[in-house]
């Protein structure tokens, strides 16, 4: 499955709440060293152009900061196997 398969669909948690879609992929490397998907960064409204500023811990100007909260309020990381990929 390729990344671009999952970005902007439509996702819902495993008690079929939805979630919204998908902005963006996550990943760690596992005990071989290639990337894994851990979690999915989910925004409630129509996908936009991320800048990485609606990721937590990532330091910013403050007036990027506000503009990007404004734009991405609702923006959050959902663990990989918490989202039913089966839900259309």
């Amino acid at each position: 499955m390729l990344a671009s398969d999952l970005l902007g669909r439509p996702v819902r948690d495993r008690d079929g709440k939805p979630l919204g879609r998908v902005a963006d992929l996550l990943t760690e490397p596992d005990e071989h060293g290639r990337q894994r998907v851990v979690r999915v960064l989910v925004t409630p409204r129509r996908r936009g152009r991320l800048l990485g500023f609606e990721r937590p811990g990532i330091q910013r100007p403050w007036l990027l900061e506000r503009i990007s909260s404004l734009l991405h309020r609702g923006t959050r990381e959902v663990p990989w196997e918490d989202i039913d990929w089966s839900a259309e």
